[in-house]
């Protein structure tokens, strides 16, 4: 005999149900990690209601439907209801100010710059509308007050890594790793490809490429060339040879390798997905989506392997890393390890140089006295063949000015690092915030701050050596990070910004080309590091260089 019931109870209970699973679970810790297996759950949720009424409750078919379409539509109004009330009026940080939509979901953020990867610019237009700290995610805010740099990314810092870390599971890379005694072991392992000694031996390789530029730039001497795209030739070989004792000949062909492109169309659905994790993990399970990303994985452990059969005759900055693998009790593990450190040596140390040096030369070509004080510097230091000791540059006061300007108004990672406030939550500047919030500050708008600096959205360079007056919190200048967590490759990558900005300065005429009508950041793409647009420079040769 069949039974019956009433479909208006059904949605009833169902709904209720949907409360309770928010106010008892989804409100409680963390479930990005587990997103694909909740949609699977979702999918076949309706198939198994269906199934238990027909077979197990002997219940008609009709009636069947009546009740899975009730129940299914029941659990989600009252789940989805449930969170709406919540965010809206009862979340802990309900008081701070900030776009509605993003108040319900971060949807509403992602729909933002889903076209145009520009996440830093809608940041930076929310904070000139809402204030200092802004809320644009149901569990998440945005500050630019000085003061939260070091509270957030110092040394002394209490927070945690974000929930962002996370897309890249199943593998983790020094940098995504969440858990601060396996980060500072690993840690432990890259500080001996970037020590001081470390550092030294890799001049000559740096040498050899910023003269391979320079080689290039001279047989293009009086044309426009694209200096986003040399420099990025550049900062790839040179990332290449140090990482895996192989250059990709970008800079003598002049061709572009297509790895290159691989790795920007990898990083791309950071650009987009950067504010929901959990969407990106369930995206990165599905055959048909993020090729591109995984391609990019598969290409990355390639490398891997062929660097792993080479013998090198000096070490190199995978040359620790791959011997700690060879040690390791877990070969999977090791692998994988293996794989996203690989990732994180290509991004990490060729995107950023890239876009530093194009943004520098863009700053000091649109106003030319800034080459002139700098050749003033360097023509004194300058050796027989052109190039310069490495030791004197990181003495060149005005050089390293120019470095730390061009950092502060384009940094390399403009939307800034995310991070997790802990559970007795943080104060800042005597603004509480409550714990198990995510937070981050924009160094992009930070860096354009009148509470951090004087004349903020203006390129003066003497603010670092003869008008400090000009820096009122030297801690909101943080392009590398801060602690423990800092960019491991900062002295390598100033290096090499060091070298090329003096090398190019002191050896041509530079003016900014023709075709240009804006600057570098028109064509950005924030793909949580930078994708520079087009941007020409015209190089004629100095004629009376030193």
């Amino acid at each position: 005999m069949a039974l019956t019931f009433d479909v208006q109870h059904v949605a009833i209970v169902s709904a209720v149900a949907g409360v309770a699973s928010h106010l008892g679970y989804f409100i409680r810790g963390e479930h990005h990690l587990e997103a694909f297996r909740l949609l699977i759950l979702a999918l076949i949720s309706p198939v198994a209601i269906f199934a238990a009424s027909k077979y197990y409750l002997v219940i008609e078919d009709k009636e069947a439907v009546q009740i899975t379409v009730s129940s299914v539509i029941g659990y989600y109004a009252g789940l989805f209801g449930s969170i709406l009330i919540y965010r809206m009026f009862f979340h802990r940080l309900r008081k701070f100010p900030g776009p509605s939509w993003a108040k319900t979901s971060k949807f509403y953020h992602v729909s933002r710059i889903a076209r145009r990867k520009n996440n830093w610019l809608v940041r930076d237009s929310w904070h000139q509308q809402y204030g200092d700290i802004v809320r644009i995610g149901p569990s998440e805010l945005s500050i630019i007050k000085p003061k939260a740099v070091p509270l957030l990314l110092g040394p002394g810092s209490k927070c945690t890594k974000a929930d962002w870390y996370d897309m890249g599971k199943p593998i983790d890379s020094m940098h995504t790793i969440r858990s601060k005694q396996v980060h500072d072991a690993r840690r432990r392992i890259w500080d001996q490809g970037f020590n001081a000694k470390a550092l030294r031996s890799y001049e000559a390789r740096i040498l050899k490429y910023s003269k391979q530029l320079v080689d290039a730039i001279t047989r293009e001497s009086g044309k426009p060339l694209d200096v986003s795209k040399w420099f990025n030739y550049y900062s790839f070989d040179a990332m290449g040879d140090l990482a895996f004792g192989k250059s990709f000949n970008m800079l003598t062909t002049g061709k572009e390798h297509f790895f290159l492109q691989l790795v920007h169309q990898g990083q791309s659905p950071l650009g987009v997905f950067s504010p929901t994790p959990w969407l990106a993990l369930i995206l990165k399970e599905l055959p048909f989506a993020m090729r591109t990303f995984h391609k990019f994985i598969k290409w990355c452990g390639l490398q891997v392997d062929e660097r792993q059969k080479m013998k090198m005759a000096e070490p190199d900055v995978m040359s620790y890393i791959i011997d700690s693998a060879s040690h390791a009790k877990n070969p999977t593990e090791a692998r994988n390890w293996l794989q996203a450190d690989c990732r994180l040596i290509i991004v990490a140390g060729s995107d950023t140089t890239a876009a530093t040096l194009t943004n520098a030369f863009y700053y000091m070509t649109k106003d030319p006295s800034h080459i002139k004080r700098l050749r003033d510097e360097l023509d004194g230091l300058r050796l027989e063949d052109g190039t310069f000791h490495f030791k004197d540059l990181q003495g060149a006061a005005y050089l390293n000015a120019i470095i730390n300007e061009t950092l502060r108004l384009q940094p390399p990672v403009p939307s800034g690092l995310y991070r997790k406030t802990p559970p007795e939550g943080i104060s800042i500047d005597g603004i509480y915030i409550p714990g198990d919030i995510n937070i981050s500050v924009p160094l992009y708008t930070m860096g354009r701050s009148e509470a951090a600096f004087t004349q903020a959205k203006e390129f003066i360079p003497e603010r670092w050596i003869s008008r400090p007056e000009m820096i009122k919190y030297k801690e909101a200048f943080a392009p590398f990070s801060s602690g423990p967590y800092s960019c491991i490759g900062k002295q390598l990558a100033l290096m090499e910004l060091r070298d090329v900005i003096a090398q190019l300065t002191t050896r041509f005429n530079i003016e900014q080309g023709p075709g240009n009508k804006t600057s570098p950041e028109a064509g950005m793409e924030d793909i949580f590091t930078v994708a520079l647009g087009s941007f020409d420079l015209v190089f004629t040769p100095r004629k009376d260089a030193a």
